[in-house]
């Protein structure tokens, strides 16, 4: 999206044949502070949440990110 290649979330979702809907909850992954992110992904942490739940945590403070998924 950032690149312009799509100008809505509807004509991304077509385009790799997802729900517009799961398109939109991943997105907002993207927003998850670069702790978080790195933890997930490089360390061997549990995560006390669901990757469901981490797209609505993106919209919180980085710091709070961080403390609600890995309590």
């Amino acid at each position: 999206m950032e690149a312009g290649e799509f100008a809505t979330i509807q004509e991304l979702a077509e385009a790799v044949g997802l729900a517009e809907r799961d398109v939109s909850r991943q997105l907002r992954l993207a927003y998850l502070a670069p702790d978080v992110l790195k933890r997930l992904t490089c360390g061997r942490e549990a995560c006390a949440v669901s990757l469901y739940d981490l797209c609505f945590l993106a919209g919180e403070a980085w710091q709070e990110q961080a403390e609600r998924t890995f309590r």
